[in-house]
């Protein structure tokens, strides 16, 4: 697999969960990701705020296992 950029795959990550994962090549995961992000967004807005902190929590590990992801893929 080709090297990827860690800079555009964090700063994916940033925009929207799981999008960094996915420019990775792990794009089940991505996906998983981006989805349980927006349902927690979806949930934060229409019910609690509690889901707002696991809408960061998403966030964060969306950043870290990009950043995993990438180390690995570039070596």
């Amino acid at each position: 697999m080709a090297k990827k950029n860690m800079i555009i795959a964090l700063v994916l990550s940033i925009i929207w969960s799981g999008l960094g994962l996915i420019y990775a090549g792990d794009i089940k995961k991505g996906i998983i990701l981006a989805v349980v992000a927006l349902i927690f967004d979806i949930l934060y807005f229409t019910v609690n705020q509690i889901f707002g902190l696991l809408v960061f929590i998403v966030w964060i590990y969306s950043l870290y296992a990009t950043y995993t992801e990438v180390k690995a893929i570039n070596g």
